[in-house]
């Protein structure tokens, strides 16, 4: 997480999927589509959900062709909340493990904690490991 970067929520998750979905291209066309199965398997027409939040996304997943329904505040983050955490078991599998390393979580915004700490509570998913770091010294 970057100091500045504390306005625009996702900052930190947004950085590491683009380079998760750069590494996902570039193994080429096989694993793209194995990926994009993957996921489409898991959150199906909610796609759009996360294509709208994480465009890097979409180097793997195509462009959606539905568009996300509104609904309430809580609601949409609850919703997302939900939909990443089938998009992580998905992509992070025991075959395929997923670790995520964010530096600097002092900074971090609350959605992306919050977001965070669904994950690691997930039982469900077996192949994600969280690893994060701050500097005490310079919590508020």
């Amino acid at each position: 997480f970057e100091h500045l970067q504390q306005v625009k929520p996702l900052s930190a998750i947004d950085a590491a999927l683009t380079e998760y979905s750069n590494e996902i291209v570039q193994q080429g066309q096989q694993k793209i589509t194995e990926v994009r199965n993957s996921i489409i398997d898991a959150i199906n027409t909610d796609v759009g959900v996360l294509t709208e939040t994480f465009p890097c996304l979409s180097k793997i997943i195509g462009k959606p062709t539905t568009t996300p329904t509104e609904v309430h505040f809580m609601a949409a983050q609850n919703r997302f909340k939900f939909i990443f955490q089938m998009f992580v078991r998905a992509v992070a599998t025991k075959a395929h493990p997923l670790v995520l390393f964010l530096d600097d979580l002092q900074w971090a915004d609350v959605f992306s904690l919050q977001l965070i700490s669904a994950l690691v509570r997930d039982t469900e998913n077996n192949g994600f490991l969280f690893i994060g770091s701050y500097r005490d010294n310079e919590i508020g």
